[in-house]
């Protein structure tokens, strides 16, 4: 049992679980996903990996990693616009499909208007990291590292908290 929510955990594509769990019975996938996906949350915000509202992200650690039903669809939101794979869009219509199927349509509305927020932020990170000759500079020393992250912060702060 470990073993499988340590793999799920490791996993990023949180889309993909079900294709990693084939095999086991329903009752240790269900266990597997609830201890697993606290391990990931966690991992993905700590990795940069999550674009969500600091606010947020302060929720989930005093939640111990724990999402409410708002958050998960937060967290969705920013897979979505996260991913930049040549085949994001058939990826976005699958988890869409699979959203509705689990939650509903509305469900799926609020995912929908939280992906353009979270992929202004994105971009907006992405331009920090450009390479040019100031972003080196300024990660490479300590007050440019400072500032490069309260840029961050304000990225993401882009996103809603609501």
């Amino acid at each position: 049992m470990q073993e499988l929510i340590n793999k799920l955990s490791n996993i990023d594509a949180l889309d993909t679980w079900k294709k990693h769990v084939t095999g086991y019975p329903k009752s240790e996938v269900a266990i597997a996903y609830q201890k697993a996906q606290p391990l990931w949350v966690e991992r993905m915000i700590t990795n940069n990996q999550l674009l969500l509202h600091p606010e947020i992200i302060e929720q989930l650690r005093s939640q111990n990693w724990i999402p409410n039903d708002l958050q998960i669809r937060m967290i969705w939101a920013s897979i979505i616009a996260s991913d930049e794979s040549r085949f994001s869009k058939k990826r976005m219509y699958r988890i869409k499909e699979s959203i509705q199927n689990r939650y509903g349509n509305d469900w799926w509305e609020d995912v929908y208007k939280r992906i353009k927020p979270a992929y202004a932020a994105k971009q907006r990170i992405k331009k920090m990291d450009s390479g040019s000759i100031t972003t080196h500079f300024l990660s490479n020393t300590i007050m440019g590292r400072g500032m490069l992250h309260d840029e961050y912060l304000a990225a993401l702060k882009m996103i809603p908290s609501k």
